[in-house]
């Protein structure tokens, strides 16, 4: 963020009026990095410590919420030791630091929520009515027995005691050689999805995340 005005940074705390902040620093009211400053100083907000009247200014960054379609083979962080593509590439152009809330592998595709908000991220991770909803492509026609394995818990929650498995697996369209399946998961634990329909039998082709609870990919693109 670049130095401005002094005048400009309480305006824009919501402290004082640009005249009203003039007033304050001619009375020798305001300080930066415990200097009084004169008109015509300036300062960066959130580097710089501002005082006025001996309070220190508070400095909140702009939260950011974005949806963002994550594409096949990107990993969903910002950095990689293996130099593979990460978010990092599509967010060159944004002046604020963004986080990824949870994880979609390397392999699958599909929605992603980023922000600078980390409560926002936390509480959303954590909620327990929060429904994942997903494409899942996979060869051949399954049956009915077949599709029940789905059902059949894999492993226990640790912090939980309990077992992991779909809230729910539909055919959504059968293809010549191959199915659509809509999947949902249910609550905040982590849950490998691919390896999931893999140790059932599964032949996965593709993975598309569509959903996170009221949120949808609508018209992005990969």
């Amino acid at each position: 963020m670049a130095q401005e005005r002094l005048q400009k940074i309480l305006s824009k705390a919501g402290i004082a009026s640009r005249r009203q902040a003039e007033q304050f620093i001619l009375e020798g009211a305001i300080t930066v990095n415990g200097k009084v400053v004169t008109l015509g100083a300036h300062a960066e907000w959130g580097k710089d410590a501002i005082k006025v009247h001996g309070k220190l200014l508070q400095y909140e960054e702009e939260r950011l919420y974005l949806l963002f379609y994550k594409p096949k083979n990107v990993l969903s962080a910002l950095t990689d030791p293996h130099q593979r593509s990460t978010l990092k590439d599509y967010l060159r152009h944004l002046k604020k630091r963004l986080y990824p809330v949870g994880r979609l592998d390397f392999s699958s595709e599909g929605l992603l929520f980023l922000t600078n908000d980390g409560t926002f991220g936390e509480k959303l991770q954590k909620k327990e009515d929060l429904l994942k909803r997903y494409t899942v492509k996979i060869k051949g026609h399954p049956n009915e027995e077949k599709l029940a394995r789905l059902y059949r818990p894999s492993s226990y929650d640790e912090v939980k005691m309990k077992k992991l498995r779909p809230h729910s697996v539909e055919i959504l369209e059968k293809l010549a050689k191959k199915s659509l399946l809509d999947v949902t998961l249910l609550g905040p634990q982590a849950f490998d999805l691919r390896l999931y329909f893999q140790n059932r039998g599964f032949l996965v082709e593709k993975i598309t995340r569509t959903a996170i609870g009221p949120f949808t990919l609508k018209d992005l693109s990969p």
